[in-house]
């Protein structure tokens, strides 16, 4: 997770760096990015990592719908 988040901030800061030193450098950067993006080890962390989030947005999701739902209840309980 380390290396991921490093590769992250440095990818961050080239671009940053990049912008400031011209069009010519980000596009430089830009493809150098790209071609990282497109390696197989990476493409696989990034579609993990999709997954992961989707899963944990699909839990959160239900965890809320219940919780709102008995909420809901306990309101109508409590009024009615």
């Amino acid at each position: 997770m380390k290396l991921r988040t490093s590769l992250l901030i440095g990818f961050a800061t080239g671009y940053v760096l990049g912008s400031k030193a011209g069009r010519e450098r980000y596009e430089q950067i830009r493809r150098l990015a790209r071609t990282v993006a497109d390696n197989p080890p990476i493409r696989q962390g990034i579609d993990e990592a999709k997954g992961l989030a989707d899963t944990g947005t699909t839990r959160v999701r239900e965890s809320m719908s219940g919780q709102l739902r008995d909420a809901g209840e306990m309101i109508r309980d409590h009024v009615g």
